[in-house]
């Protein structure tokens, strides 16, 4: 058919494509617009959370410990346990301690890695994640520069992390702080989230997938954060090879050295121009290590719904096993140590018989079991939201075409994920209980620390329980799922240092497990907070067969 051209036509070519550094700027502006209105909620839940968490810390610090002797008290508490370093960092300003001291020594790190995993989710999620659903096909369609979107992601990430950085700051000055320590502390959490947004852009470009560019941008987040504490322990100079790292050897309150900025900033800049160079050098789509090719037929364990979502969600379950096994060698081989410290530090020994005799190493397991128990519950959040990746992304409708049921369909995700947790709870216990092991050469301690790990499994379950409720009667408000899940672990970790009122320390659900092996075992917590997340599972899975499909 020939096509007829009119008047009209004639008058109004078509415009050119903008293309290059020209086409980059024209769309990055519209991009930054529709990012803000469709990760709105997101942005502020994480935004609003850490401001709040810094306000709540500082606020309770400052009426906490607002005299030398409280200050002392903390610090003689504290002191140079191998333990709390490797979860708080090496307590720079100790010698000369002051409120301010102690706000970095509680919040610093986990500041910073709350910052660290919204900026790889929120990277992921603008870039490789809109190319998979081919949103991305329709915005460069549109005319924008080969970098726009990536431009326009990190221009957003830099958005959020400063507001955090800013949010931390107003509230923690309102508390009276003084002003160079807040901006030290306030800005390195800022710099760090920012560096970590920069690496997941560089793992976006070489992933194969959006999934695997996640795990390796979440993955490197977490592998920073373990050699960093190994660092802090052993070897510091492991320490400085990592943003966090750099973060706290600012040494907001203690004699800042600034020129550790220069580090961080040295990190992001290269890192994005590492992202920006790799960019031009894979397909839309593809990544530089490219996807292994299936099978031009499926597997038979493929061709029902469980064993399909058992391929779909392996990779997630050994690499996340892969990290948690790192994790666990790691918290093992350190708590050998902390039982010297009983003999030089009283004020901890009278502090441990005050909260039931258990021994501080005792203790330090039962922690580092319920941190790891924490990450573990990021996976059980992520695996039973997969029913709704699938669900939004069209593969649900297709599923549920055929002779598939919504109950056995859904249900076999949440399989996976109660299969995949218990799994990753008896690896890391295994790995921490190896780990110890060997550096008491006393092998009966690896059976009891294992068994040890499942105590917090029935918690875990829990949170994948609310993800699965939310998916089954509000699908477009998972995201509140993870909202719940920072709520649980602000609870966890600073709980009882903040004195937050026991009605809060209740809502998390490893407050009433017991801390095994500090604790003795308890059956009746375990038996209700399973009936807990059973009751859950059930009431998303009758939500999810109530409702219609929604695929946005």
């Amino acid at each position: 058919m020939t096509a007829v051209l009119t008047p009209a036509t004639r008058a109004a070519p078509v415009a050119p494509v903008a293309t290059g550094t020209a086409g980059t700027l024209a769309g990055t502006r519209r991009l930054v617009r529709l990012i803000l209105r469709r990760d709105r909620i997101r942005l502020l839940l994480w935004i609003g959370g850490l401001v709040a968490l810094m306000g709540v810390s500082a606020q309770s610090i400052a009426s906490m410990y607002g005299t030398p002797q409280q200050i002392q008290g903390y610090i003689d508490t504290v002191g140079d346990n191998p333990a709390l370093v490797m979860f708080a960092g090496p307590g720079y300003g100790f010698d000369d301690p002051n409120a301010g001291t102690i706000l970095v020594n509680e919040t610093a790190l986990w500041m910073a890695l709350a910052a660290a995993i919204m900026s790889a989710f929120l990277v992921n999620r603008h870039t490789r994640a809109e190319e998979e659903s081919e949103r991305a096909d329709l915005v460069r369609s549109m005319g924008v520069g080969r970098h726009a979107v990536l431009t326009a992601t990190l221009l957003v990430a830099a958005g959020a992390n400063a507001a955090v950085a800013i949010g931390c700051a107003v509230v923690t000055l309102a508390f009276g702080f003084p002003v160079a320590g807040t901006l030290a502390l306030c800005g390195t959490i800022g710099l760090v989230g920012m560096a970590f947004a920069g690496s997941t852009a560089v793992a976006v470009q070489i992933a194969g997938t959006g999934r695997a560019a996640l795990g390796l941008g979440t993955g490197f987040v977490g592998l920073a954060f373990v050699v960093r504490g190994i660092g802090d322990v052993n070897a510091a100079v492991l320490s400085w090879m990592t943003p966090f790292g750099w973060g706290i050897g600012i040494r907001s309150y203690a004699d800042e050295r600034w020129w550790t900025v220069v580090g961080l900033l040295a990190f992001v800049v290269g890192s994005l121009m590492l992202a920006v160079a790799l960019s031009v050098r894979r397909d839309l789509g593809s990544g530089l290590v490219a996807a292994r090719p299936g099978r031009a037929e499926a597997p038979a364990g493929s061709r029902h719904p469980l064993g399909l979502a058992l391929r779909l969600q392996r990779g997630a379950v050994v690499g996340w096993a892969a990290a948690l096994v790192a994790a666990g060698l790691v918290y093992g081989s350190v708590a050998d140590d902390v039982d010297a410290m009983l003999a030089d530090n009283p004020e901890l020994a009278d502090y441990l018989a005050r909260i039931g005799g258990a021994t501080l190493a005792d203790s330090y397991l039962a922690t580092a079991l319920r941190m790891l128990a924490l990450i573990i519950a990021g996976f059980a959040v992520s695996s039973a939201l997969r029913n709704r990746s699938e669900e939004a992304a069209g593969y649900a409708e297709s599923m549920l075409a055929t002779p598939v049921s919504r109950w056995w369909w859904a249900g076999s995700h949440l399989v996976v994920t109660v299969v995949g947790t218990l799994v990753l709870l008896v690896v890391c216990g295994f790995a921490t209980g190896i780990s110890y092991a060997v550096s008491l050469d006393d092998w009966s301690r690896v059976a009891p620390l294992t068994l040890a790990a499942l105590a917090t499994f029935p918690s875990v379950l829990v949170l994948a329980g609310v993800a699965t409720l939310l998916f089954g009667w509000l699908p477009h408000a998972t995201v509140a799922a993870w909202g719940a899940l920072v709520l649980v672990a602000v609870v966890d970790i600073f709980g009882r240092v903040l004195d937050l009122p026991d009605w809060m320390l209740l809502l998390s659900p490893f407050e009433h497990a017991p801390a095994v092996p500090a604790e003795s075992w308890d059956a009746l917590p375990i038996v209700l907070l399973s009936l807990l997340a059973c009751a859950l599972f059930a009431l998303g899975l009758v939500g999810f067969r109530r409702r219609d499909l929604a695929t946005a």
